[in-house]
């Protein structure tokens, strides 16, 4: 199999975030097998890892990249176009004009994005989560053929942190409930669903002072702060941090030792990983504890953020409730760490990703 030579534009209004860590995790793959990727993007933390790993990175300006058309094209003899994100995918279909040359489009969220009208000039469309493929095919009216399912990944070493059981993580009398997103309006959910958990986790261990740990940062970083300050101050007996952006590498080891872990997308795919018990929680919907019928969900939709259709959305008070013993909760944590070390690991997920690109 030749080595293949990748333009990879990805665009999304976020300084950092889940397509950023895909991206550059996809490139780890594509370098380790020889192929050469050349990103194009924007912003100091993406260009810093993206060159870190080993690629090249073609900075613009989103508000002018028509101006730098010609100049993307002849940058080098590209063989493959991998674009990330709807203003990505338009410079790409844009320098394909010239290029002439394969052309990948992958969907990261659930944007109609005009697909039937473009769609003809992509060769496959890659779908972080069979909630996107479904999507895509239905709402996009893309040919199924063309679709492929990819999803989102954790490291496979996140898998194999020492588990930590109920008594551990309760050590002391305090419980760690972790969240990992954008401080944006699509996550508003989240903080609804902490306090609705907080709730069932104070009436089933009164003498549990709770810690609400908040990784990550965005826009909404005031109205967060505020909501939290009133859902601990209503529970009692619970403080919270908002700890900003952490290293992607180092959340699942916050995550390792909360009780619960509320979040979606890539976030959630880790929370499972690291052996947190985990509420799905997206733009697109609740899906509740990660069990049962939940993580079935839970997976085919990335946890709640691209949509679920015909799912009745469960109650987190109820479902926490359940669980009413420390086996419970071992068996619970165990069996979706297991399902998703199946089928979201980071070597197999490279593995598609690789397939699909032919390379």
């Amino acid at each position: 199999m030749k080595h293949r030579n990748i333009l990879m534009p990805v665009r999304t209004v976020a300084e950092w975030g889940g397509v950023h860590e895909w991206t550059i995790d996809a490139s780890r793959a594509l370098s380790a097998e020889g192929h050469k990727v050349t990103f194009v993007g924007s912003g100091e933390i993406f260009k810093e890892r993206a060159i870190a790993c080993g690629n090249n990175f073609l900075e613009v300006d989103w508000n002018d990249w028509r101006s730098r058309i010609d100049e993307i094209a002849s940058q080098d003899d590209y063989d493959l176009i991998f674009s990330h994100a709807p203003e990505a995918r338009m410079l790409g279909l844009e320098v394909n004009r010239i290029l002439g040359v394969e052309n990948l489009v992958m969907i990261h969220g659930a944007y109609h994005d005009f697909m039937y009208q473009w769609s003809d000039q992509v060769d496959a469309f890659l779908a972080a989560s069979p909630s996107l493929v479904h999507f895509t095919q239905r709402f996009g009216r893309v040919d199924p053929w063309k679709v492929i399912n990819i999803p989102n990944a954790a490291a496979d070493a996140v898998f194999d942190l020492p588990f930590q059981n109920l008594e551990a993580k309760l050590n002391g009398n305090i419980g760690h409930i972790v969240t990992a997103s954008r401080l944006s309006r699509d996550k508003l959910s989240q903080i609804d669903a902490v306090e609705e958990a907080l709730v069932a986790l104070r009436k089933m261990w009164p003498e549990v002072t709770w810690q609400i740990d908040v990784y990550g940062d965005g826009p909404l970083r005031a109205f967060y702060d505020f909501r939290y300050k009133q859902i601990t101050s209503k529970a009692g007996s619970s403080n919270y941090t908002l700890h900003g952006w952490l290293p992607a590498e180092e959340v699942p080891s916050k995550m390792n030792s909360a009780f619960l872990t509320v979040t979606a997308g890539m976030a959630g795919v880790r929370a499972l990983a690291s052996g947190s018990l985990c509420i799905g929680v997206g733009a697109k919907g609740n899906v509740g504890v990660q069990m049962g019928r939940n993580l079935r969900a839970g997976l085919w939709s990335n946890f709640g953020d691209h949509g679920i259709f015909g799912f009745e959305t469960p109650s987190i008070y109820k479902d926490l409730l359940s669980i009413d013993s420390a086996a419970a909760y071992e068996d619970i944590v165990l069996t979706a760490r297991e399902v998703a070390k199946r089928t979201n690991s980071q070597s197999v997920v490279d593995s598609k990703m690789l397939a699909a690109l032919h390379c």
